[in-house]
């Protein structure tokens, strides 16, 4: 059965009886990626590995030698864009794991610190965190770790631009539904804040707030975070998947095994959500719709524009 603690409401969400485990047996799972043909991508940080997991449960490596890459999303041409962590770059490659490209690796002439997770925006903007994990303090070439919002139509030399540099230990990024709001964890803080967004991409001057603080007891501060079409927000935290109303009110937590890492909506219906949890892939389904990738390519493939 599936757990479900601080119960204000989640259980009525949740339709699963239980949560599936698809594949386990990894090293530090991360960065789930939903196909249109039904099959996953995901990550394995400390292997340095990019998995593809079928319907069928077989797993298959797509890429290695990764960089240690946490968090992807498509791009508008249909590619996936995905932070290094140990690269610490942001890169870009095929859906097939071929062709990998740099996107981006420093800012102001200074390389970056560690890229963890990315976002896409409808218009083509990619947003993404930059703390420094695993950066020894000699080698952090930026004295700030921050949020930073990529625009592919301009020159490369002007197209990165720092949004807030005052985060902790900035993590996982998600739009709400309409994109107005931007929801970003800070690991080291214990908290969700949420930004007014611009209509060029920018954030609103002054509009930054704390959303959601976590209180979970035990050491694990907010890592991935999702949202839903109705403006719920998922974050992944120690002891499970949290879930808020958009207002900020605690539905309840989905207990998971080990802490959930980072999570990802999935199945034609979008009803579906894949979790990465230490060594482990799971799957529940919920009665209502996430927020699929903006760039969603058919059937997982490239566009036949690109």
């Amino acid at each position: 059965m599936t757990t479900i603690l601080r119960d204000a409401g989640l259980s009525d969400l949740v339709e699963s009886d239980h949560l599936t485990l698809l594949a386990d047996g990894f090293q530090f799972t991360e960065g789930p990626l939903w196909r249109a043909d039904g099959s996953i991508l995901f990550q394995d940080i400390k292997a340095e590995t990019t998995y593809r997991l079928r319907p069928d449960r077989s797993v298959e490596v797509v890429r290695a030698s990764t960089g240690a890459a946490n968090g992807q999303t498509y791009l508008a041409d249909g590619r996936i864009v995905f932070c290094e962590q140990n690269g610490r770059r942001v890169s870009s490659m095929n859906p097939d794991g071929g062709d990998v490209r740099n996107v981006v690796e420093t800012w102001s002439g200074r390389r970056l610190n560690s890229p963890n997770d990315v976002v896409c925006r409808s218009d083509g903007q990619a947003y993404f965190t930059d703390p420094a994990y695993g950066v020894a303090p000699a080698d952090q070439a930026l004295d700030f770790q921050g949020v930073f919002r990529w625009n592919p139509s301009e020159p490369a030399d002007t197209a990165l631009h720092l949004l807030v540099g005052d985060f902790e230990k900035p993590n996982g990024l998600a739009f709400s539904p309409d994109e107005a709001t931007l929801y970003v964890c800070d690991t080291g803080k214990y908290h969700v804040r949420a930004f007014q967004v611009a209509a060029d991409g920018d954030l609103v001057a002054g509009s930054g707030r704390i959303f959601a603080t976590l209180d979970p007891g035990v050491p694990g501060g907010p890592d991935g975070i999702k949202v839903d079409r109705a403006g719920r927000v998922y974050v992944a935290v120690a002891l499970g998947v949290w879930v808020f109303e958009a207002d900020g009110r605690l539905l309840g937590i989905l207990a998971t095994p080990k802490r959930p890492s980072n999570l990802a909506w999935c199945d034609a219906d979008g009803r579906g959500l894949v979790i990465t949890a230490v060594d482990a892939v799971h799957h529940v389904r919920f009665h209502a719709p996430g927020v699929l990738p903006r760039f969603l390519p058919p059937s997982g493939g490239i566009p036949a524009h690109s």
